[in-house]
């Protein structure tokens, strides 16, 4: 389970990452159901594997993040 919670910690630094490429925002309604996960991700791997994790996926190009949201949906 705790390699779910790595993905989607990558995942979501995925995210951000290209969100700020293209200078997108959250929608506010969709804001604090994100904030909530991204807690809950930080609560299960702890600080400093959260943060690693997240800017492993930071540092993603699209395409490898692609493959591994892909990977997870097939696992």
């Amino acid at each position: 389970k705790r390699g779910a919670w790595d993905r989607a910690a990558r995942l979501a630094g995925a995210a951000e990452s290209m969100r700020a490429a293209i200078r997108s925002e959250l929608e506010p309604s969709d804001r604090a159901m994100h904030e909530r996960s991204l807690a809950e991700a930080r609560q299960q791997l702890g600080a400093a594997r959260f943060e690693a994790a997240f800017s492993e996926g930071q540092a993603l190009t699209p395409e490898q993040a692609l493959v591994e949201a892909l990977e997870a949906s097939d696992g």
